[in-house]
């Protein structure tokens, strides 16, 4: 199963009141294991037993003599108690060989979460198998970049509402590979809608500050199009906003005009097998492929060029006096020709 199948079906069991002794949740993502460690101290205890119930560790501050002698406590006045380990990642991993004998034999009325974030455990420990075997081992994996917006538009649906894919790749484009930041606009575009209600564009302007008309993906989308005008419209906006530097700029036009170059690459490949070797939804296929015709080959390995002018002038590397704003429609200029 993926990170994000093991994540409902964990949520699910969760909300469902079902709790193991034992959480291990490690890997490169935080978000999945921030947020299983929030369901399970939201759902494991009520509100009133959270005083004396639920304890928050952390690695750096708490050894695994404390962490062993806090689990082997009895809940008071609740039916469990609830010991989160959290930046767990700070120990050094022989140090969970001191908690080998509570793994074995934990105590039935206390959930352990233990969250070891930014990287994996070491596999190949024999603790770490047996968890697996008789508790829950949750890995959490970074999402793929091309994941990200259809991610994002099922999160949207479990909060009943609905997010297309234009707006959904407009999020992740603009915000980026964090999951938790995306997630976090998600969730703040739900608290103002009512149930059923479409997170459209507009709103994505008006609350998370991402302008529909002149952003990243509608750069892209003019280019693409050989709209010499919108693109310099565009370009002179994103080159007055301090939240879209050039590097950056720079860096999501190398990536399109790579994927260019992918559909030149698989002419004559389905609609399905051009999404696969694109890394997009099939919904954006078409798109790539009208903009991979106006841009053959030999303009495409050009255009490389141009960017990485750009890149490294950006950098103050060459002789310029121009800022990024002026580069940036010189790039646009030189692109669109």
């Amino acid at each position: 199963m993926s990170t994000t199948d093991d994540f409902r079906k964990l949520k699910r069991e969760i909300a469902g009141g079902t709790f193991r002794p034992i959480y291990f949740l490690h890997g490169e993502e935080p978000f999945f294991i921030d947020r299983i460690a929030e369901e399970i101290e939201r759902n494991a205890l009520q509100e009133h037993e959270k005083d004396f119930n639920l304890t928050i560790l952390y690695g750096k501050d708490a050894d695994p003599a404390t962490v062993r002698d806090t689990c082997l406590r009895y809940p008071m006045m609740a039916e469990r108690q609830v010991v989160v380990l959290r930046e767990a990642q700070s120990w050094r991993i022989d140090a969970f060989d001191d908690l080998v004998a509570y793994f074995k034999a934990p105590t039935p009325t206390t959930v352990l979460v233990i969250c070891y974030k930014h990287k994996k455990a070491d596999g190949r420990k024999t603790w770490l198998k047996d968890l697996a075997k008789k508790h829950v081992v949750f890995t959490s994996d970074r999402m793929k970049e091309e994941k990200l917006p259809e991610w994002i538009q099922l999160y949207a649906s479990s909060h009943k509402r609905r997010l297309g894919p234009v707006e959904a790749k407009l999020l992740a484009d603009h915000l980026g590979t964090d999951l938790g930041k995306l997630i976090n606009e998600v969730e703040k575009l739900c608290l103002v809608t009512e149930q059923g209600a479409a997170l459209t564009a507009d709103l994505i302007q008006r609350y998370v500050g991402i302008s529909k008309d002149y952003n990243i993906f509608e750069l892209q989308n003019a280019l693409g199009r050989k709209d010499h005008v919108k693109a310099q419209r565009i370009a002179q906006f994103l080159g007055s906003d301090k939240d879209s530097p050039l590097v950056l700029i720079v860096g999501l036009l190398n990536g399109y005009f790579a994927k260019l170059g992918v559909v030149h690459n698989q002419a004559g490949k389905t609609q399905a097998e051009l999404a696969s070797a694109l890394k997009v939804p099939p919904f954006f296929v078409k798109d790539y492929a009208g903009a991979a015709r106006n841009y053959p080959p030999a303009k495409l390995k050009e255009i490389h060029h141009l960017l990485r002018e750009a890149d490294m002038r950006s950098k103050g590397m060459g002789s310029t006096s121009a800022d990024d704003a002026e580069l940036l429609r010189e790039l646009v200029a030189r692109i669109a020709v």
